[in-house]
């Protein structure tokens, strides 16, 4: 059975899949869903090394994950990711890791960001602060208005409670931006966007689209219409999963 690396977004956990994995697997995909430094990124009394964590370290610990897999099934794993994890799948694509790639409502690489007031009032309490030596939980009102703004609200609350702790230095790395050079990702790849994502706003998504549209592979795109950024889990998400494992099916 082919395997799909699983990878979640900021302040997330790899049971943020749980609602998509069962799709996949009955598709007769071999789910992996990894949590990125589970010792550190925690949901209360974050370690004070924390902070030490760069972007670089989490695309390495999940480029570890790549080989992991690759040795143990003798073929690539496809993957996908979440946010964040979006963008970590962009760099692994990029470096030749992975088979095939879905960057879902993904985090921008650099020379695709697109800030607006949606995204600064989702992740305020951080904007405010900008400290990379800190640790930062996105304040519940930002995750509720901007992240599970399509979720039922009375599910709000147990979501939330999901929510770790993550270092100051990936949000600043993000910030100042991530360099993907799109002439060397040469495998297929789908981008998809949520027309009411208040946290990776559609038209940066669209900018990742277009960004990977000029790659040798030609990269496709996928936007929803009634999505927002927890597409990971909001209504309809059983249609999103069929879609991509229909994508990943057929992408050689």
């Amino acid at each position: 059975m082919p395997t799909l690396l699983m990878i979640h977004g900021i302040g997330c956990d790899g049971s943020a899949w749980d609602v998509m994995k069962p799709g996949f697997e009955a598709a007769g995909w071999t789910c992996e869903a990894i949590t990125l430094f589970p010792d550190r990124r925690v949901r209360e009394n974050p370690p004070a090394s924390l902070p030490e964590l760069g972007f670089a370290d989490f695309v390495e610990a999940a480029a570890a994950e790549a080989r992991r897999l690759t040795a143990r099934d003798g073929a690539k794993p496809a993957v996908i990711g979440h946010s964040m994890g979006g963008l970590i799948a962009q760099v692994l694509a990029e470096r030749g890791e992975v088979s095939k790639a879905v960057f879902l409502t993904p985090a921008q690489p650099k020379g695709c960001a697109a800030i607006g007031l949606p995204v600064a009032w989702t992740f305020l309490n951080i904007i405010l602060r900008q400290d990379r030596k800190r640790s930062y939980k996105v304040w519940k009102t930002g995750f509720s208005w901007g992240v599970l703004n399509l979720v039922p609200k009375e599910r709000h609350d147990a979501i939330y409670a999901t929510a770790l702790y993550d270092s100051g230095k990936v949000y600043g790395d993000m910030t100042d931006g991530i360099e993907v050079d799109e002439r060397k990702v040469t495998i297929p790849t789908l981008t998809i966007a949520g027309s009411q994502d208040r946290a990776t706003l559609p038209k940066g998504v669209r900018k990742v689209a277009a960004k990977y549209a000029a790659s040798p592979v030609k990269g496709e795109f996928i936007e929803y219409p009634n999505h927002a950024h927890w597409i990971v889990d909001e209504p309809g998400t059983d249609k999103v999963v069929a879609d991509i494992a229909g994508w990943l099916g057929l992408a050689a």
